[in-house]
């Protein structure tokens, strides 16, 4: 009886209510643990994603690495490269650039390599001031000048002793440092400034070329080289004018360049005009007599720029006799001929000086000349009239004999082949028949556009487009090169190399 009253004091209510309860904390339970779970799982995934990101960033920084590291390789084997291959060069116009007399003096001993070894030091020294330690930069000079012409002027002023010397000074020069040359551009107008223009654009750019010594600052056509560029620092900065003689004006303008003056290895002071006596006669007794390695040139005068153009005719009257050559026929071919193509286009004229013993003319004699137009291209005086009767008689003489005229003797005045020459010399052409055969001589054409000889005979420019406006072989001319050049009269100069604005 007591265990049935204990039981009827236990309400069923209450133990359902309790196990709801429980299953309501059952329930909040499960759903804990399943949010717990999902977020797990959600940063299970995330850690996955991270640690594939940060392997993959993890690789990526190994490879940055390792490309930087062979990049910084790179770059510092090219710079290594680059030190090892730099150079400094050094472009001289040694025409207006003059070594000192006591190099000079001394050309047919050591003086030219003493002269290499001065000027090799001073550009390292010069260099050394600039940026500091830079012994593994080579040093490379180019001095471009005409030899024979600076030679002859050279011994005229009593500087060698004979033109040759120069040739021996320019050898021993070029044999003292590796890197080192004298150019002889030869006979002809700016041909050393168009060598300097191009070595300038060709090497302006070059990573290995660290700096250009540029010694051209007594031409004023070299302003235009750097034109261009003046307002350029970074490239400005790397070049250092070379004053020698007195610089042109023009050059003090320009901003960024370094300057220097290597006094101890060329002059200040452009070469004397004229020369003692007795360095007069022995440029004379040398004129009369070149050394057989040394080719004559009718040598007249240098200006402070280039020297003036040579002409490479057959020679007429010049100042120096030259060597035995073959004469040239009045009516012989010029297919062959061609005009120098090298020239400075409207460049400025200066002063010359004359390097060639001067030439009296006769009294009563008129005074010759070369004419040029404003861009230096030679032009010819017209000829006088001529007659049928004389050309006939030309004609019919060379017909008879089978013989061409010989310029040289009939128009230059003598042939060096004398005898032996195997064109007409006897007898002496009528006023006529001489007036005739230049305009046959005339009809050749000169193979120097810029030609300074007041006795070339041959032709520098088409008559008939002169003359007439226009050319009625036009083609076929053998003037036609000539063709549309400008033919006003804009300056000459007489045959000692005197030039004066043409009237």
């Amino acid at each position: 009886m007591v265990g049935i009253l204990d039981m009827a004091n236990y309400d069923l209510n209450n133990y359902l209510r309790q196990m709801d309860s429980f299953r309501a904390a059952d329930h909040a339970r499960e759903n804990l643990v399943n949010e717990l779970i999902e977020k797990l799982s959600s940063l299970l995934r995330e850690q996955t994603e991270l640690k594939s990101d940060y392997l993959s960033e993890r690789d990526n920084r190994r490879n940055y690495q390792t490309r930087v590291e062979e990049a910084h390789r790179a770059v510092t084997e090219q710079q290594r490269q680059l030190d090892a291959s730099s150079f400094v060069l050094a472009l001289i116009d040694g025409d207006g650039a003059v070594f000192q007399d006591i190099f000079l003096q001394a050309a047919a001993g050591d003086g030219g390599s003493e002269a290499a070894s001065r000027l090799h030091h001073a550009i390292q020294e010069h260099v050394a001031s600039l940026y500091g330690n830079t012994g593994t930069w080579q040093v490379m000079v180019h001095i471009y000048l005409s030899l024979d012409k600076l030679a002859y002027k050279l011994q005229q002023v009593g500087q060698l002793r004979h033109p040759h010397d120069f040739r021996t000074f320019a050898q021993k020069f070029t044999m003292n440092q590796s890197l080192f040359s004298i150019i002889d551009v030869g006979p002809g107008k700016e041909k050393a400034d168009h060598k300097i223009r191009e070595m300038m654009r060709s090497f302006g750019d070059n990573p290995t070329c660290r700096h250009i010594i540029f010694g051209g600052c007594h031409d004023s056509g070299y302003l235009t080289v750097l034109d261009h560029i003046k307002h350029n620092e970074a490239k400005m900065s790397r070049i250092t004018l070379l004053e020698t003689t007195p610089a042109y004006h023009g050059f003090a303008s320009l901003p960024y360049v370094k300057r220097a003056n290597f006094d101890d290895v060329f002059r200040k002071e452009p070469l004397p005009e004229y020369a003692p006596a007795t360095a007069i006669n022995t440029a004379v007794a040398a004129v009369q007599s070149p050394p057989p390695s040394a080719q004559p040139l009718p040598v007249r005068a240098l200006t402070n720029r280039t020297p003036p153009a040579v002409s490479t005719s057959p020679a007429g009257i010049s100042p120096a006799p030259s060597t035995p050559a073959p004469s040239v026929s009045a009516t012989e071919s010029s297919e062959e001929s061609t005009w120098a193509s090298v020239g400075k286009i409207g460049a400025e004229r200066t002063n010359s000086i004359s390097i060639a013993p001067t030439l009296n003319s006769k009294p009563g004699t008129k005074k010759r000349y070369a004419y040029f137009n404003k861009s230096e291209q030679r032009l010819d005086e017209p000829l006088p009239p001529r007659d049928k009767a004389s050309m006939d008689s030309l004609e019919k003489r060379m017909a008879r004999t089978g013989k061409k005229m010989c310029n040289n003797f009939h128009i230059g005045g003598s042939c060096a082949q004398g005898r032996f020459c195997h064109f007409q010399h006897e007898p002496k052409l009528t006023p006529g028949e001489l007036n005739a055969l230049k305009y046959k001589a005339r009809s050749l054409a000169c193979n120097n556009r810029y030609c300074e000889d007041v006795d070339c005979y041959l032709g520098h420019q088409c008559a008939n487009e002169r003359d007439f406006g226009s050319c009625k072989f036009d083609k076929n001319c053998h003037l036609r090169a000539t063709h549309g050049m400008d033919i006003q009269k804009w300056v000459r100069v007489d045959r000692n190399g005197v030039e004066e604005y043409a009237p």
